[in-house]
């Protein structure tokens, strides 16, 4: 009977030697596809809070430039600006309560103003953010920021993209009583939707136009019928760069007192 042939000793260690380097291979393989993923997410998060943030604060701007017989406020709470009870028929300027990217919670860092009102909100999370600079106009005191919750989204009175609608003067309309007559310009129909803008985008949007143009009806009230075309405009232009950009960052709407 033969016997079967066992292999030299030195060859089983270099087997056993060969399979460990074959699994420190993968191990680093894995690594490092584990940390590109890791980045990946982590990348997309940051996007979504930049997207997130300009959305409360273009949000917190309507609803502090919206405010009823001239009285400035800024929001109390973020459900405010859910539902504005400053007004009886339901003014929205957003249409749900974001979570934060960053955490996956509701809970937002405040930024409150002299009166104690909402002027921004901030991550609570304390990750070093990944990008570091080339941020769309409105977003660039992000650049450089060592901590999430340093990026702040606030009420802006500036830095927004210059729209100035122009119209030819009209002489306003009164009635019997002096009183100006009703607006007698409609506001033009948004443009069309691009088929590849995201559907909560196109709502989104649709949202806004429908707050500008009730803002710019009001204004019948104390103006002519000039700053009424004029603020129409103004909200169809707004309308036709939130579908066809990016970044969430727009011009304030355009009323022209005079």
């Amino acid at each position: 009977m033969i016997k079967p042939k066992t292999p030299p000793r030195n060859q089983s260690g270099f087997t056993y030697i060969g399979l460990l380097i074959l699994i420190a291979i993968m191990g680093v393989t894995l690594a490092g596809t584990g940390t590109i993923w890791s980045t990946t997410q982590q990348r997309f998060r940051e996007q979504q809070l930049i997207f997130i943030g300009n959305q409360y604060s273009m949000a917190i701007s309507a609803y502090y430039k919206n405010s009823p017989d001239g009285i400035l406020q800024f929001p109390k709470k973020l459900e405010d600006l859910l539902e504005d009870k400053r007004y009886l028929s339901n003014e929205r300027y957003l249409r749900k309560l974001f979570a934060d990217p960053m955490t996956g919670s509701k809970e937002w860092g405040l930024i409150k103003g002299a009166d104690g009102g909402i002027v921004g909100v901030h991550s609570m999370s304390k990750l070093e953010p990944i990008k570091q600079s080339n941020f769309a106009i409105g977003n660039e005191a992000l650049a450089g920021r060592k901590h999430y919750f340093e990026w702040q989204f606030t009420y802006k009175t500036t830095g927004y993209i210059p729209v100035v609608a122009r119209v030819a003067p009209v002489k306003p309309k009164t009635n019997p009583s002096g009183a100006p007559a009703a607006p007698t310009t409609p506001p033009l129909p948004p443009p069309p939707p691009d088929a590849t803008t995201d559907p909560h985008k196109q709502n989104m949007c649709k949202n806004m136009f429908g707050i500008d143009t009730n803002t710019c009806a009001l204004l019948i009230k104390k103006f002519d019928q000039t700053v009424v075309d004029a603020c129409n405009a103004s909200a169809n232009q707004r309308y036709a760069i939130c579908m066809s950009t990016e970044n969430a960052f727009l011009p304030s709407l355009d009323v022209q007192y005079k």
